[in-house]
């Protein structure tokens, strides 16, 4: 088999193991045991069992990324459910690697990069599918805010899977206008405040001179 071959078949392995089980009760014996290859052949692909787990997590972004793709057919709102229910399905079938990216399970720097590059490309689509390039710091806050939230929700959701996910896509859809609508809001009344223009760099009136006394 070609070597990307029977790297993307090993990485398909790791995410069906370590999803099923705990990291520090997977041997990487079991795992090559699994696979039907030799040790050394898995040492091959992956220095150590550490390895072999963090580009089985970066198999698992770039998945769900797949799974999340704006789909530019579709008007902006529907664009954005179609996104949601990807992510959750993704979170159904595969809790345990999702809670790996999201929760820091195993503490190493590159599970950090994973996560914070998976975070910067969603901020970038959600930005896209308002069309804006360059938001404001308010408004950015509100959309890392609402990321964080979709994170902690579908976490939560892994601990209480009696929860419907309908109502968890309308939950998250309902958050999401609020935040932006609010956002906006404060940003537009921020604009129009007193002094804005002037802190903005335009000139600010000169004060008015008074008038001397006559002696």
């Amino acid at each position: 088999m070609p070597n990307d071959e029977r790297r993307a078949q090993l990485l398909q392995l790791g995410t069906r193991v370590f999803s099923s089980r705990p990291y520090d009760e997977i041997s990487i014996d079991e795992l090559a045991d699994s696979a039907g290859v030799s040790k050394g052949l898995l040492y091959h692909y992956f220095p150590s069992k550490r390895d072999f787990y963090v580009e089985t997590v970066r198999a698992a972004s770039l998945h769900l990324r797949r799974l999340t793709e704006p789909d530019a057919s579709l008007a902006p709102g529907a664009r954005l459910r179609a996104a949601i229910d990807g992510h959750l399905n993704y979170v159904r079938e595969h809790g345990r690697i999702y809670a790996s990216i999201f929760r820091g399970s195993i503490v190493a720097p590159q599970i950090q990069e994973i996560w914070n590059e998976h975070r910067e490309i969603m901020m970038q689509r959600l930005l896209e599918n308002i069309a804006i390039a360059r938001p404001s710091p308010l408004l950015g806050s509100a959309l890392r805010a609402w990321i964080a939230m979709v994170e902690g929700v579908s976490l939560d959701w892994l601990a209480n899977p009696r929860v419907e996910q309908g109502a968890l896509r309308e939950l998250l859809i309902a958050s999401y206008g609020a935040l932006l609508r609010r956002a906006t809001t404060l940003d537009s009344a921020a604009l129009a405040a007193p002094g804005r223009q002037s802190a903005a760099g335009a000139r600010a009136p000169r004060p008015a001179r008074r008038r001397a006394r006559r002696a």
